[in-house]
């Protein structure tokens, strides 16, 4: 169940849909990730946990690509000292629990996956990004299609996260070759636990409120750090 915060939110959010004034920007990504969210609908959204299965009396878990296995269980340990953690080739393994037990857990910790990285992102990978205007607007073959899948609220760090499936591939552009999964975040300035309406940053991005389980998303991507997507500001939801 949505808490009365979600729910001013949303109100806020449709009540001022007819205020939206498309700006271009690039959503930084907080290096500190949760090791997995809780949707509104209570299923688990992968985070830094990409799968997981529960298998001889634990949970198997993939984490994402490019984390050291090593000082992630360390980090972890930290955080949680009690923590039963092993490390089986390449994937964790907690015993004795199941994946909810084990998730409600871990949904508050947050991990500095910067510092657990294997491998650093080039400004090739991390950086680049396609600024879209009136006067250079995007060709219909740069937009990629996709069906939301989830859809989560996370109200300690304010913003939106949906997982998405691509069904249509961008013919050009910066990443014609995106297929799978992925998470499309977007984060909002808050204001008396509501979204800020004088934030021109909240409203370019007011419609991704309306997205649920199956709605299409039409965008353009700017940006792509892992398997996480900035998009531009011109995206269609149906």
């Amino acid at each position: 169940m949505k808490s009365r915060n979600q729910k001013n939110s949303i109100l806020f959010f449709v009540k001022s849909a007819a205020f939206l004034v498309l700006f271009l920007l690039v959503v930084c990504v907080d290096a500190k990730q949760p090791f997995v969210l809780k949707s509104v609908d209570g299923s688990w959204l992968p985070m830094i946990a990409q799968s997981w299965v529960a298998k001889n009396g634990g949970v198997l878990v993939k984490v994402a690509d490019g984390i050291k296995l090593n000082d992630l269980r360390k980090e972890m340990l930290t955080q949680i000292p009690d923590l039963s953690v092993e490390i089986l080739g390449k994937d964790l393994f907690f015993p004795t629990t199941t994946p909810d037990s084990l998730f409600e857990l871990l949904k508050n910790i947050e991990l500095d996956v910067a510092e657990v990285s294997m491998k650093r992102q080039t400004p090739a990978d991390s950086e680049m990004f396609v600024k879209k205007s009136a006067e250079n607007p995007a060709s219909k073959d740069e937009y990629t299609e996709a069906i939301v899948e989830n859809v989560v609220f996370d109200e300690k760090n304010e913003k939106i996260v949906l997982t998405v499936k691509i069904q249509q591939r961008a013919k050009t552009g910066m990443f014609p070759k995106l297929y799978g999964i992925y998470r499309i975040e977007h984060t909002y300035k808050m204001k008396n636990d509501i979204v800020d309406p004088a934030d021109v940053k909240n409203m370019a991005f007011l419609p991704l409120i309306t997205a649920k389980k199956g709605s299409k998303i039409t965008f353009v991507p700017e940006k792509l750090d892992s398997r996480v997507l900035t998009i531009t500001p011109d995206f269609k939801i149906k």
